[in-house]
């Protein structure tokens, strides 16, 4: 395995222990000590360029292995995987085996970069969505850059427990969210109007098809139970509504949803979550010198906020910035646990 795969499969093992999931890190070791050439599977990563971890080459991996168990085209391996605990030897013996036998299946879902479209982070956009309201004063307009399946486009409709007996939505909402808030807490009692949603993906999942939703949870992690259970119940509530994830690049549709004239009274929100990394350098030039020529011509009644959820080398989560217009100054206003289990406002 080259060098710079071997340290991405390591790094992931480690993330996913801290996060959790000591099973996909069991995964994560085993394809770094034992995965081969052998195998257009094998050949696809070990020979993957300098970009492995960027493209999170190793959620892909243990993502293909998981879509393969939930097909139920392996069996054996399937026996193996949680809720039962298996040895690394007897693991990886099935995972030779489900290689062998379905190695096309597992090469091709290689292509796409992870959508778990983790819905607990949408606690750290409900906290920066309750903050702008405050402080705008007006009714917000949605707009999501790698939207996948578009559940985090619905953040204010599910049911919130932060910690400390605070509660916010539906105490019936169909996806229950439990996230710890601490510090500068948000307010919660701020009126949070939202008047439109729109989302992009160039990959955008559709939650009305079984193709799209088996694809979503495969991405997540097969020991955790719980993050499969709340993402299954958002996107079957995602099929009920209106509003679909448009297929886009992203900075095409940004410049294109920036062109459209603002409404007056209504503030315009564009935002990501862990999506910034997948991005190539130009797309991302362009997404910010966009917002950067629009918010030049936001005005106290058409504001512009580019606000976003990304991992940028901070050790212990994924910081919060936001960026509002005009001032155009952008505030860091906290740091999240990638899953959103947590969040420290300032």
């Amino acid at each position: 395995m080259k060098s710079h795969v071997l340290e991405t499969f390591r790094f992931q093992a480690e993330a996913c222990r801290s996060l959790g999931s000591p099973f996909t890190a069991t995964l994560c070791d085993l394809l770094a000590d034992r995965l081969t050439e052998s195998s257009r599977f094998g050949a696809r990563i070990l020979n993957w360029p300098e970009s492995a971890r960027a493209d999170a080459i190793a959620l892909r991996a243990t993502g293909a292995l998981h879509a393969l168990v939930r097909s139920g085209r392996a069996r054996d391996l399937a026996s193996l995987y949680p809720p039962l605990e298996a040895k690394s030897d007897q693991l990886w013996d099935a995972i030779e085996t489900a290689i062998e036998k379905h190695d096309d299946f597992l090469h091709d879902f290689l292509d796409s970069p992870p959508q778990t479209n983790e819905v607990m982070r949408s606690s750290a956009l409900l906290g920066m969505a309750l903050r702008l309201a405050e402080r705008l004063e007006m009714p917000l307009a949605l707009y999501e850059i790698g939207a996948s399946a578009g559940l985090n486009l619905a953040f204010d409709t599910y049911h919130y427990a932060l910690g400390e007996d605070r509660e916010w939505g539906e105490a019936n909402a169909l996806v229950n969210i439990e996230s710890e808030w601490r510090g500068h807490v948000p307010p919660l009692e701020v009126e949070l109007e939202i008047v439109s949603r729109q989302g992009c993906d160039r990959n955008p999942l559709d939650p009305h098809t079984p193709e799209s939703v088996e694809r979503q949870l495969a991405y997540i992690w097969a020991d955790q139970h719980n993050r499969i259970g709340r993402v299954s119940a958002a996107l079957s509530a995602a099929a009920s509504r209106p509003y679909n994830v448009e297929r886009a690049d992203a900075a095409d549709w940004v410049e294109e949803k920036l062109a459209e004239t603002p409404q007056a009274g209504v503030a315009r929100v564009f935002f990501h979550t862990i999506v910034w990394q997948y991005l190539p350098k130009a797309t991302k030039v362009r997404i910010s010198e966009a917002f950067e020529a629009a918010g030049a011509n936001a005005t106290a009644e058409t504001p512009l906020v580019w606000m976003y959820m990304e991992a940028e080398d901070h050790p212990a989560g994924a910081v919060l910035k936001q960026t509002v217009w005009p001032g155009g100054e952008k505030e860091t206003v906290g740091l999240s646990d990638y899953h959103g289990r947590w969040v420290d406002w300032t």
